[in-house]
């Protein structure tokens, strides 16, 4: 019997009975008992705050994630396949992508206001780097032996793309995303800390400044589920989009 997939929950339990029993010798009343976080939790589930706050949260990071990698990938691809543009945009990109996301929020709340199109266009635009850096790399690494073959062949440019170009900076592109992903959600909550009214950021936040510490960690662990469907989500999607790759590579699940 292989018992090794189950190590990691294993951990999980350790770790969470450590927070239990630290948080019940705890006498400051800011590190409360992982039981005491589970029951405000099921008090929010109850009260509907997960509905009011989660969902719409969940939904401006779809949406940012989808907007930022789309067009990382898009434009990534275009650098990486007009290999003359380099000298003009590298050093653009470079600096663009050397600024922290959130040193942009309070520029992007003096432009857009403290809306939620705000909030999805700051998500989307640290979203994109990881995808646009890794298609303009990965499309210049492709062999230029297969581009030729291709042109021999008869193919014209969109069918070289599609057929040649795509299929080999898609892992590259895919391992991008994922990196995006956990960005996304990070810049979710961020922006939801500044000038928010609403928002899983703005419940931990408004949480830890009323000392309502197990709603805090409630929040928290609401953050943590909501990553952990996430990255399960894309994990299956990425699974079934590279399974020729995989397969190619010898690589075996479990």
């Amino acid at each position: 019997m292989n018992l090794r997939p189950l190590t990691g929950y294993a951990v999980a339990g350790a770790l969470l009975a450590g927070w239990e029993v630290a948080g019940r010798r705890s006498e400051t009343g800011l590190f409360p008992p992982f039981s005491d976080a589970v029951r405000e939790l099921v008090a929010m589930v109850e009260a509907g705050s997960l509905v009011t706050d989660v969902l719409p949260s969940a939904g401006r990071a779809l949406a940012g994630f989808l907007i930022g990698t789309l067009l990382g990938a898009l434009l990534g691809v275009t650098a990486g396949w007009f290999r003359g543009l380099d000298p003009w945009i590298r050093p653009g990109l470079e600096f663009l992508r050397a600024i922290p996301p959130p040193a942009v929020l309070p520029v992007a709340v003096l432009a857009l206001g403290a809306t939620s199109g705000m909030r999805i266009a700051v998500i989307a635009a640290a979203a994109i780097w990881p995808v646009l850096i890794a298609g303009v790399d990965a499309t210049r690494a492709v062999e230029p032996r297969y581009v030729d073959v291709a042109r021999i062949s008869g193919l014209g440019p969109p069918a070289v793309l599609r057929r040649v170009i795509l299929p080999a900076v898609l892992p590259a592109l895919l391992a991008a995303v994922r990196v995006a992903l956990g960005i996304a959600l990070i810049m979710m909550v961020i922006s939801e800390m500044i000038a928010a009214t609403s928002g899983l950021g703005y419940l931990i936040l408004q949480a830890q400044r009323t000392y309502a510490m197990a709603q805090m960690y409630a929040g928290i662990i609401v953050l943590g589920l909501l990553a952990l469907a996430v990255t399960a989500v894309f994990a299956l999607f990425e699974r079934r989009i590279l399974g020729w790759y995989r397969g190619q590579k010898g690589i075996v699940d479990g």
